[in-house]
C-alpha cells in the first residue's frame, strides 16, 4: 500500500533535513504507530503521504513515495485526497464550516458524492465516533476533544484506503481517546483500512498497533512488530520503562501483561486485588502547604453556548502559591472556566475576582496583567516568525 524509498526532505530555509533517508514498506491493512521525540519527523512523514509535503509547505525533496500506486510528490493533495485521509494534530487547521454535520459532509460534496450516499456516510461516521448528539452543534461551541473527533469523522467519510493521523488523541481525555482508538481498530480489522498514526502517548496506542516505526532526527531507528521492537525503542511508556529496569522479558505492553511479572515479586500475594498499589508515604491527605491569601475566586459561575450549558454554578477559590489541576472529560467545562477567568468569555451569572478585584467590566488586556493564560492551541498565542 505504501512504499517509501530513500526519502529526503528539507523545509524552506532550513539546513537540516526533516526526513533523512527514510525507507519503508507498509502492506495494505497494517496498523502502524510512528513514534519519536518532537521534531523527529513524524508529522512531516505523514504530510508526505498525502502530498502536503512538498506541495503545501515547499522545500526540497528527493527519493520516492507510492501510496496505492499514486505518487504524492507528482500528484499532490488534490489527487491523494480520496486515497489518504489526513487528520491534523490541531483540528482547527482542517475545519471549513461551523456545524458538525455540514463539516463532515463538506468533503463529500466536493467529491460529488450522490446525496443519498452522502446521507448514509455522514450517519455512519456520526454513529461510529459517537457524534450523533452533536450533529447540529456549532464547532466553536465544542471542546478540543470533540472537535478532534469531528475532524476524524470528516476524514473517514470519504472512505480512504489509508488513514494518516497526527497525534489524534493529544486533546482527548482517556475515555474519549479509548473510544477513538477502538473505532480505528474496528476500521482496521473490519474494513482493512491501512492506518499510520503518530503519537507521543505510547501507553494509549501500543496495545493496538501491530507495528512500530521509531524516528529520530529524520531517520528510522527502529522498525518492527510491536513486541519485537520495544527493546530497540529510545522512548518507552512508563510500564515498559519499569519493566526494562527490572529486566523483564518480553517487555509488557498492557497492565495485564505486567501483572504476570509483578506476581513473581511477591509470591502468593494477589497483586491488583487486596494490596495497595498507590499509597502516600505519610498516610496524609491532600497537602495544603503553600496556601496563602486568596488570589482567584469564582462564585456561582454559569455559562452556556446557546442552549448547551457548559458551567452550572461553579464555585472555586485558589490560594496564593497553590498548584491546582482542573480535571474532567472533554466538554465538561475546563476550558470554558479558564476563558471566563480571563474575560475571553463573559460569565452569564456569578462573580469572578482576581487578587480581590472583580473582573467584570475590565478588558482582557487589563485582566491578563494579573493572569497569564496559555490556550490549548499554542498558535493562538504566537505572532512572530522566530522564537
Amino acid at each position: 500500500m505504501i512504499n517509501i524509498e530513500n526519502l529526503i526532505y528539507s523545509y524552506p530555509n532550513q539546513q537540516h533535513a526533516a526526513l533523512n533517508g527514510v525507507s519503508l514498506n507498509i502492506p495494505a491493512g497494517e496498523f502502524v504507530l510512528l513514534t519519536g521525540t518532537s521534531g523527529a519527523g513524524k508529522s512531516t512523514l505523514l504530510r508526505a503521504l498525502s502530498g502536503l509535503v512538498p506541495h503545501f509547505s515547499g522545500g526540497r525533496i528527493s527519493g520516492g513515495i507510492s501510496v496505492d500506486g499514486r505518487d504524492p510528490i507528482a500528484g499532490g493533495p488534490q489527487q491523494l485526497s480520496q486515497t489518504v485521509g489526513f487528520v491534523f494534530q490541531n483540528p482547527e487547521a482542517q475545519t471549513i464550516v461551523d456545524q458538525v454535520e455540514s463539516e463532515i459532509a463538506f468533503a463529500l460534496e466536493n467529491a460529488a458524492i450522490a446525496p443519498a450516499e452522502m446521507r448514509v456516510r455522514v450517519e455512519e461516521v456520526l454513529q461510529l465516533l459517537e457524534l450523533a448528539p452533536l450533529r447540529d452543534r456549532a464547532l466553536h461551541t465544542l471542546s478540543g476533544g470533540e472537535r478532534q473527533r469531528v475532524a476524524i469523522a470528516a476524514a473517514l467519510a470519504l472512505r480512504p484506503r489509508v488513514l494518516a493521523l497526527d497525534e489524534p488523541t493529544s486533546q482527548l481525555d482517556p475515555q474519549s481517546a479509548a473510544d477513538v482508538l477502538h473505532a480505528l481498530v474496528r476500521l482496521n480489522e473490519d474494513l482493512g483500512l491501512t492506518i499510520v498514526l503518530a503519537e507521543h502517548r505510547l501507553e494509549r496506542v501500543l496495545r493496538y498497533a501491530e507495528r512500530v516505526v521509531a524516528l529520530e532526527h529524520g531517520r528510522v531507528v527502529a522498525d518492527g512488530y510491536t513486541p519485537e521492537v520495544l527493546e530497540q525503542m529510545p522512548q518507552l511508556p512508563p510500564l515498559a520503562t519499569l519493566a526494562r529496569r527490572l529486566s523483564w522479558s518480553p517487555l509488557p505492553v498492557t497492565v495485564k501483561e505486567g501483572l504476570n511479572f509483578a506476581r513473581r515479586l511477591q509470591p502468593g500475594r494477589p497483586v491488583g486485588q487486596d494490596c495497595n498499589l498507590v499509597q502516600r508515604c505519610d498516610g496524609a491527605g491532600p497537602t495544603t502547604a503553600g496556601r496563602g491569601p486568596q488570589v482567584l475566586k469564582a462564585e456561582g459561575i454559569r455559562f452556556a453556548y446557546g442552549r448547551k450549558p457548559a458551567l452550572n454554578g461553579v464555585d472555586l477559590q485558589v490560594g496564593e502559591g497553590e498548584a491546582v489541576v482542573l480535571m474532567g472529560r472533554n466538554g465538561s467545562g475546563k476550558t470554558t472556566l479558564l476563558r471566563c477567568r480571563v474575560g475571553l468569555l463573559q460569565a452569564q451569572n456569578g462573580t469572578i475576582e482576581v487578587a480581590g478585584r472583580a473582573i467584570k467590566g475590565r478588558s482582557v488586556a487589563d485582566i491578563c496583567r494579573d493572569v497569564a493564560y496559555l490556550p490549548q492551541e499554542s498558535d493562538d498565542l504566537l505572532f512572530s516568525e522566530t522564537v
